[in-house]
């Protein structure tokens, strides 16, 4: 049989995001009553009554007896909670649904589901895992379990167990697809899968580096080998400015080669020839005279 706990509350009248606020300044919790065969009614409980009721029935179904006081009178109202909200960043209690029930008729509604026991295949590296965490069941309220345990000893890498070899509680029918596995064990990771990823990732930016580094070193060696190379030609140049220039009229010696640009050595005056002396080398690229008959 489910547990009951019994849980003090006031109606209210005022609704709106404001009075609600109000009432949460003052360390009151609003909420509301649906279901059975009365109208929905907008109750009001203490904040640290409601918090050690919640307390108390985290992770499975217990019943709420709300005695609730009206116009000096107190009325008691079989329920399940059916939402708690609360705030998404401070957890603080907003609101709670009570959804009622009939002590004479059978209700609908979910129960968590517990794996009982370590698997078989979980010793051999094996995982559990959870495939539903609730199961939907028919009962009457005094029938209403808590949770479901199913023991899971038994299980082996890759075997599951399936809704249908559930033995459900006394008074209580599952309404689940017989074949739908709740439990299974999966195979572990092979090693393969978890490591390789991350080596490969971690190889392939230092070749990126390592690449743009040799491409930078070369472009440094080309730079620095064409800067030597400019300077090679200029030295010429500035040698031949540099060395002392022939005499007007004066031979160029035999092997020189006149400096670039410039014009080439006349030869002395009466000769007719660019070369005066007998034996003297005629310039670079200069054409031998043919001799007159």
């Amino acid at each position: 049989m489910a547990r009951q706990i019994d849980l003090k509350a006031n109606t209210r009248t005022e609704t709106g995001r404001g009075p609600m606020k109000r009432l949460r300044d003052k360390d009151v919790i609003p909420g509301v009553v649906y279901g059975g065969k009365e109208q929905a009614l907008n109750i009001a409980m203490s904040r640290p009554e409601l918090a050690e009721v919640l307390h108390d029935v985290k992770g499975g179904n217990v019943l709420i007896n709300l005695q609730i006081a009206e116009a000096g009178t107190t009325k008691n109202r079989l329920t399940l909670i059916k939402e708690v909200q609360q705030h998404p960043v401070t957890d603080q209690l907003l609101h709670v649904d009570f959804y009622e029930v009939s002590a004479t008729q059978k209700l609908r509604t979910s129960v968590p589901v517990k794996a009982v026991g370590e698997p078989a295949g979980a010793k051999e590296g094996g995982v559990l895992e959870f495939v539903m965490r609730e199961l939907r069941v028919e009962c009457s309220p005094k029938d209403l379990p808590e949770s479901i345990d199913v023991n899971v000893e038994k299980l082996a890498i890759g075997e599951s167990i399936q809704v249908g070899a559930v033995i459900a509680p006394p008074g209580v029918t599952l309404l689940d697809n017989k074949d739908q596995a709740i439990f299974t064990v999966a195979a572990p990771m092979a090693e393969e899968e978890v490591v390789v990823a991350p080596v490969e990732g971690a190889a392939a930016e230092p070749e990126v580096i390592t690449a743009k580094k040799v491409e930078g070193e070369e472009g440094e060696e080309e730079e620095a080998e064409g800067k030597a190379e400019g300077k090679g030609k200029g030295k010429p140049a500035a040698a031949a400015k540099g060395e002392a220039k022939p005499a007007a009229g004066a031979a160029a010696k035999p092997g020189t080669k006149p400096a670039d640009g410039k014009a080439e050595a006349k030869a002395p005056a009466g000769t007719g020839k660019p070369w005066a002396k007998a034996g003297a080398a005629p310039a670079a690229g200069a054409k031998p005279e043919g001799k007159k008959k």
